[in-house]
């Protein structure tokens, strides 16, 4: 398990999904308890990989109920010792065994309120269309509709904007012709959505008087209305909503802003929920940085950092450990600009030593603004190609030769630090004379070193009759790299090898380069391979050969200005002949008549 802090205690991290009925029990708990088990559930089994949960969700939920989610939650970790923990479906499936009758014992351990973190629907989001519009008609239960209201996120939302004007929900119960039945809220937020014009601009002041806000988004949407009439209403309703809006109710309408901020008309909607957010509280602009929906974190990371009102230890916090990089490197930029106004020198290496490559980058690019470029040389053997050409940039401020240290640290016994970067560093800034330093890096026990090695020789110019051995590697990686390398160069190896390493008892991945190979080779030669490959056993490749077939026929004939010797058209003769059931009969007479011989 691996323990979070949560509130000065040390907890778990677990993940559970769940359908439309359990999100409605949830919600009815204030999300701070899990439900009992139903009769056929003796047990509860939370896990500890999120990737299952969401798998769960998306392919069980979904097709069983329409909608599927995953939640997240955290548990006292002392507590959560006391259980069994066992793989299923795998090793990456690892699930904590609650005994239903422990449940309520477990629901007083959890450590704050139950999180919804993913949602799944059905494609075109048509089954929640048709159960809201039965909800808000009074023909459905209404408390797992709002369950689901209460979570969805910005493309949820527009999906049911839309759904509720197909055919399918207008004429299934009469649904867009609701109108204060059933659920006043669903009835307002129906009706907002209607294909009729007068009913949405009537539905506005519904969505927007709606106490707790539910209806919001679809009074965003409805500021981008097509109809100038249904829109103008919208927008003069909108601030206010805005203003008397909850959190949660805020945040989600920020959602669809955000999402429709690139439509003709959804430029209003952004500007509204920005000046919302503006001026909001220190709480409200927190809990958007925390949101799920990305757009809305990043949109409240800039205003906060606009506002004065982020602090160093805050900002720096999010620099470093922040999930979207967008954001991460929002709070970098105003990192260094502030340490570069102040000459904060040990900010800026403190964002270099442990942030990502994107905050190194602008940390290195600061400090070698303020004077000290020789913090590059500790960067140069770093993963990341961008940090390594900007270490690289430093190092030669600081009126060194990046290559020269590249160098020492290959020519060395045991390299001095990752052999890989450093190999793609010298080969990088290195010259020809570069490459013998190189060759002993083309038989590294480690596949990535070796592929690495050989984009190496291929940049600085070395000889690729060294590295067209390496098309039977036993790694893929480094068969990849020597494809590309030998890219525009496709005599260097000989045709007949070509063919040893297509036999069948070579590798799939062998296979597959040495087929790429041949087909660069020639036009004939590209036919040729592609009619032996069909006639093969082998079904990758015979499909890929087939898709070539077809497109050189459709595209690369045109261009075969001299026709094949007469020995090569009796062998591909032999061979239309033998894969005519395969490609068809007019593919066949086609190819036969390009050749001459039909």
């Amino acid at each position: 398990m691996t323990d979070e802090q949560s509130g000065g205690r040390a907890t778990v991290r677990l993940w559970h999904p769940v359908g439309p009925a359990e999100l409605s029990s949830l919600r009815a708990s204030g999300w701070r308890a899990w439900p009992p088990r139903l009769p056929d559930q003796p047990i509860f089994s939370p896990v500890l990989n999120e990737a299952h949960a969401t798998k769960t969700a998306r392919d069980q939920n979904v097709p069983e109920s329409g909608a599927g989610f995953v939640t997240r939650f955290e548990l006292d970790a002392d507590f959560a010792r006391r259980y069994r923990v066992r793989q299923a479906d795998g090793r990456t499936v690892v699930e904590l065994r609650v005994p239903a009758e422990e449940l309520a014992e477990f629901n007083a351990h959890l450590a704050g309120r139950i999180h919804v973190v993913r949602e799944f629907h059905a494609p075109g989001h048509g089954r929640l269309a048709t159960r809201v519009a039965a909800a808000a008609d009074g023909r459905g239960p209404a408390d797992e509709v709002l369950a689901m209201l209460s979570v969805a996120g910005a493309q949820t939302w527009i999906g049911l904007d839309r759904a509720l004007r197909t055919p399918a929900v207008m004429y299934g119960g009469d649904a867009t012709n609701t109108w204060l039945r059933g659920v006043k809220r669903l009835s307002s937020l129906v009706a907002g959505c209607s294909w009729d014009g007068r009913r949405r601009e009537s539905a506005v002041a519904g969505l927007a008087m709606c106490a707790d806000g539910l209806p919001l988004p679809v009074l965003v949407l409805r500021t981008a209305d097509w109809a100038p009439q249904v829109r103008e209403r919208a927008r003069r309703s909108l601030t206010a909503a805005l203003t008397s809006a909850d959190t949660s109710a805020l945040l989600t309408a920020a959602g669809v802003a955000v999402a429709i901020g690139s439509w003709a008309r959804g430029d209003h909607a952004v500007e509204a929920v920005t000046e919302a957010l503006r001026t909001a509280s220190d709480d409200v602009l927190a809990s958007a940085r925390r949101h799920r929906d990305t757009g809305v974190r990043r949109l409240a990371y800039r205003l906060w950092l606009e506002s004065g009102r982020s602090r160093h230890e805050e900002v720096t916090r999010a620099a470093l450990s922040e999930q979207d990089g967008v954001c991460r490197l929002l709070c970098a930029d105003w990192l260094v600009a502030h340490a570069v106004r102040d000459r904060r020198v040990d900010v800026l290496e403190g964002l270099l030593r442990e942030g990502s490559a994107k905050v190194g980058i602008e940390a290195l690019t600061a400090l070698v603004q303020l004077g000290h470029p020789e913090n590059g040389v500790a960067h140069l053997a770093d993963r990341s190609a961008m940090m390594r050409a900007t270490a690289q940039w430093a190092v030669r401020r600081a009126d060194l030769s990046p290559a020269a240290i590249y160098r020492d640290a290959l020519a060395a016994e045991s390299p001095v630090g990752p052999a890989r970067a450093l190999v793609a560093g010298l080969g990088e800034c290195g010259t020809r004379q570069d490459v013998e330093v190189i060759l002993p890096f083309l038989e590294h026990p480690s596949s990535r070193v070796r592929a690495e090695a050989v984009r190496a020789v291929r940049r600085l110019g070395g000889p690729l009759t060294r590295i067209t051995g390496m098309l039977a590697d036993p790694a893929p990686v480094v068969v990849r790299a020597v494809k590309q390398a030998l890219r525009g160069a496709p005599d260097v190896v000989p045709a007949a090898r070509l063919w040893e390493l297509l036999a069948a008892g070579s590798p799939p991945h062998v296979r597959l380069g040495a087929y790429e190979q041949l087909l660069a080779t020639d036009t004939w030669t590209r036919l040729h391979v592609d009619l032996h490959l069909l006639a093969g056993r082998d079904e990758e490749l015979g499909r890929r050969a087939h898709a070539d077939l077809i497109d050189w026929t459709r595209r690369g004939a045109v261009t075969a200005y001299r026709t094949p010797t007469e020995e090569t058209a009796l062998r591909l003769a032999r061979l239309i002949d033998a894969t005519e059931p395969l490609i068809g009969s007019q593919q066949a007479r086609q190819l036969r008549w390009i050749l001459g011989i039909g």
